[in-house]
């Protein structure tokens, strides 16, 4: 069952009569360069505008990947110019929010980490101290679900801070 378009309504957030104590001062956003990442780095600058917060930007560079590509291992020196071109795009998907959220007046910080996604974003969240972790879902289904795994799914059970999916 879906919901008739013309019942849909915006979000509003309410941050009156709130402490400095439970207000979202601190989001991370992940970033895959992504449409759907795109969306969560705007739900991410809209939050923190409204809450007088900053934001993280983090991309993380899958390193796991790597081994896992054809000639790998049997090319020198391709493992260092895959990697390269890897944090090039990491940096390119972050200066993109970084960009929207100067636009926006929001603060930002950019990271790009290497190592296996969703434990290297608990690992920052944690680290890092945020309020809130913001990300987008890109829907994967039946076998390729079951046998990959989700990043998100995976964040989401293990975050100790609040986690927002955005489709």
């Amino acid at each position: 069952m879906s919901i008739p378009e013309a019942n849909l309504r915006p979000i509003k957030f309410s941050f009156k009569n709130q402490t400095s104590d439970d207000m979202i001062n601190k989001i991370m956003v992940a970033t895959d360069g992504s449409d759907s990442s795109e969306l969560a780095a705007q739900a991410a600058i809209e939050i923190a505008g409204r809450s007088g917060g900053s934001i993280a930007a983090v991309y993380v560079v899958d390193v796991a990947r790597l081994v896992r590509l054809p000639g790998y291992a049997s090319f020198p020196g391709i493992k260092d110019q895959i990697l390269t071109l890897m944090q090039k795009e990491g940096r390119k998907a972050t200066d993109r929010i970084e960009d929207l959220a100067v636009k926006a007046g929001v603060p930002c910080q950019k990271i790009v980490a290497e190592g296996n996604p969703s434990e290297e974003l608990l690992k920052i969240a944690d680290e890092s101290k945020v309020d809130l972790l913001i990300m987008g879902s890109v829907g994967r289904s039946g076998l390729n679900r079951f046998l990959l795994g989700s990043v998100a799914e995976k964040v989401v059970r293990n975050s100790m801070v609040p986690v927002l999916l955005i489709r």
